[in-house]
């Protein structure tokens, strides 16, 4: 038997059941796990609402879709069974400390066959703990092809591990995205500024990312409403921070953030929060040719003068998670240099409901984890 975690009902509280343990896929795995990330993309099916600035979706309007919902997409644990047709290949066995890549589609179409499921028109069907697939806010889960199951080395700890697939791969590609941006720029002016924006758990993710990966001369500001937060950010290494105190006017707020940047703004933003205050101050902050990367799905809608895409060579583009190659990629990068996680918060399954609402409220600094089981190791 194994437990999980059921949204029954919309914003109330999540059901712990005990069912059977699901069959191994013939191609695939089971998972016993020893985390799973509480992101807010769980808070998403939780409120079944995406803002759009004018109207609102709902993960119900997606086919599929139908309560109790299995959340959870990051994850990490040890494998306890692999099914008879499995790729031999993958080199997995019995027993092998894994991340679960959960961005997994149909398959068979042309994004699939070309390792780019997460962007499969057919993946709320498939991707686990998103939709219709049964997640990892649970104590097992079944990952149907045995490739989307990777094997983490020995360096990297299974609490960390479990962030790798979603988190961790979203600011993974959020940050290689203005990488060249940012190399052009140290090229041309000596050195280049970037602004994150939002110090939660993405954004600190980021900052780790892009200590690693930006030419050394790279100075990282980080902005966010809470002081707390930034507190963070800055015993993290970044260069420096700013306080976007909700009493000051946004032309005062426009003004001190436009002053920490390298001569009148930013060479890159990244914005792990994407509301309509974080977009449209973003933009007026991004040097000409620079590139903005949205991240967050806070929701609204922008403004923005056209003309200054055109006139400035700005570029703004959205990134949502990362492929099975990037995350390949990520784990060995994590590994080799040893980068340290956000804070973090454990929780036990009974007290997911809690982590949900602490997520909402903006009260986990860092990161969240179920703990599945107090023996588990790191």
């Amino acid at each position: 038997m194994m437990k999980r975690a059921e949204i029954v009902e919309l914003n109330k509280p999540l059901r712990i059941v005990e069912v059977d343990i699901p069959a191994t896929p013939k191609k695939g795995a089971i998972v016993k796990i020893a985390y799973s990330g509480v992101c807010h993309s769980d808070l998403h099916q939780w409120d079944d609402c995406i803002d759009l600035g004018n109207t609102t979706i709902g993960l119900s309007d997606a086919v599929g879709y139908k309560l109790p919902l299995i959340p959870g997409h990051e994850i990490s644990g040890t494998v306890q069974s692999i099914g008879e047709e499995a790729d031999a290949t993958a080199g997995l066995k019995v027993g092998d400390r894994v991340a679960v890549y959960p961005w997994i589609g149909c398959s068979k179409c042309g994004v699939c066959t070309h390792g780019k499921s997460e962007c499969c028109k057919e993946r709320q069907l498939t991707v686990i703990g998103v939709g219709a697939s049964s997640g990892g806010h649970s104590t097992h889960v079944a990952v149907s092809e045995v490739q989307f199951v990777v094997k983490l080395p020995e360096s990297i700890p299974l609490d960390l591990g479990c962030m790798l697939p979603c988190s961790g791969l979203t600011t993974y590609n959020a940050v290689t995205s203005v990488l060249d941006t940012v190399e052009k720029a140290t090229l041309y002016h000596g050195k280049a500024s970037v602004l994150i924006i939002g110090a939660g758990g993405l954004g600190l993710w980021s900052l780790r990312l892009a200590q690693a990966l930006f030419p050394p001369t790279t100075e990282i500001i980080v902005a966010d409403i809470s002081a707390e937060k930034l507190k963070v950010a800055k015993e993290r290494g970044c260069h420096d921070t700013v306080f976007w105190d909700r009493s000051l006017s946004a032309a005062d707020l426009h003004k001190a953030t436009i002053s920490k940047g390298n001569k009148g703004g930013f060479d890159a933003i990244m914005d792990f929060v994407n509301s309509q205050v974080t977009a449209e101050r973003a933009f007026r902050c991004l040097k000409p040719y620079g590139l903005h990367v949205m991240v967050g799905l806070f929701g609204g809608a922008a403004t923005f003068p056209l003309p200054m895409l055109t006139l400035g060579a700005r570029q703004i583009k959205g990134v949502y998670v990362g492929s099975l190659q990037q995350f390949n990629e990520l784990i060995n990068l994590v590994s080799k240099n040893k980068l340290e996680p956000p804070p973090l918060n454990y929780f036990k399954l009974n007290d997911i409901t809690k982590a949900f609402t602490l997520l909402k409220e903006g009260k986990i600094n860092g990161r969240g984890l179920i703990k599945h089981d107090d023996k588990a190791s790191l």
